[in-house]
């Protein structure tokens, strides 16, 4: 046998444990996706009500309501086996009793969010940037928005937060007053 003779036969061995190797990697990865972004974020959870905020760019946003007392969102990614869940947070819903009041927030993978009143114009920003705003009424089903007490409240957010900390998470009224402080870290 010569040494080329030798050479060969190792590279052919080579690429075949390569080959298999990519093989059990696609396999991994293939199981753990679905279909459709709400697929992968809801992954066999009926109990989500689901709205989409956005699919674009292989990246897809969601805010859902768990039973009558707790919100989240989730975000999902595109592979080249389908869709992913990243990440999925949910707090329980906080009382918003006082609407001059941000009485917490979520933070995961850049993304803030928080619920609050926006009545009269009120607006959230996150040191000098404004954050985005959905009606939870115009989004979810009326009557689930009536038993977890979300009638005519908001979800603010903002993706990619800035991220120098301590950060001030700032409710305002509609002429760009200060109705609360908070001090992100």
């Amino acid at each position: 046998m010569t040494l080329n003779n030798l050479i060969q036969k190792r590279l052919l061995v080579l690429l075949g444990l390569v080959l298999a190797a990519a093989l059990i990697i696609a396999l991994v990865w293939s199981s753990d996706t679905a279909d459709t972004a709400e697929q992968a974020v809801r992954n066999g959870d009926d109990d989500l009500v689901l709205t989409p905020v956005y699919e674009l760019n292989g990246r897809a946003l969601f805010f859902f309501i768990r039973g009558d007392d707790n919100f989240g969102a989730a975000t999902a990614t595109e592979s080249w086996f389908g869709w992913q869940l990243d990440t999925r947070s949910e707090a329980t819903i906080p009382s918003l009793d006082d609407p001059d009041r941000i009485d917490s927030y979520m933070s995961s993978d850049g993304l803030v969010y928080g619920l609050f009143d926006p009545a009269d114009g009120r607006h959230v920003q996150i040191g000098e940037v404004p954050t985005d705003q959905l009606l939870l009424g115009e989004r979810f089903p009326a009557e689930l928005i009536e038993e977890t007490g979300l009638a005519g409240k908001a979800v603010w957010f903002i993706e990619n937060a800035p991220e120098e900390r301590p950060i001030p998470l700032q409710l305002l009224d509609a002429d760009g007053q200060e109705l609360q402080r908070l001090e992100m870290y």
